[in-house]
């Protein structure tokens, strides 16, 4: 593969990957990043490397790293003795974004709870196949996890 057909392949994961993320909810510059840092050597890279990599404003990525932070799908480093702050995917991100799941869920069974006792007489099918789908993912997730974690550990061995 050539050098052009990497770098075509690398920006088609990019757009890609931001497509997929914009789908989801994120903004298309936070999944462009998202997806960069996926991909980039070395994997840390500056505001300044990721804007110019990515044709963003620095104040655009500034602004989407800061969303990216804070839901933990990017990470903040530091060398010592440097000044400049280095962004990567943090390792094991994909499993950790997971996990958050079953706080998701029980956040959907307040919502679920609070619903079924002011349920509407028109259409309750909004409040109960939500109910319907929590209960179904209570039972579910924690068997989903532990059968995930087994597949890691098998895939690390």
């Amino acid at each position: 593969m050539t050098n052009w057909e990497a770098d075509d392949a690398t920006a088609t994961y990019v757009a890609d990957v931001a497509e997929y993320w914009e789908r989801g909810g994120f903004s298309h510059a936070a999944g462009q990043i998202l997806g960069h840092l996926m991909v980039c050597e070395p994997a840390e890279q500056t505001q300044a490397e990721l804007a110019e990599a990515l044709g963003l404003s620095a104040g655009t990525v500034s602004t989407q790293l800061k969303i990216l932070l804070a839901v933990e799908m990017v990470e903040r480093v530091r060398s010592r003795g440097v000044r400049t702050s280095f962004y990567q995917v943090p390792k094991n991100m994909w499993t950790r974004v997971l996990a958050s799941e079953t706080s998701r869920i029980g956040g959907l069974r307040g919502l679920a709870d609070q619903g079924l006792k002011v349920l509407p007489q028109t259409r309750p099918d909004r409040i109960v196949s939500l109910d319907q789908m929590v209960r179904f993912f209570e039972h579910e997730w924690p068997q989903l996890e532990e059968r995930l974690e087994e597949f890691l550990r098998k895939e690390e061995s």
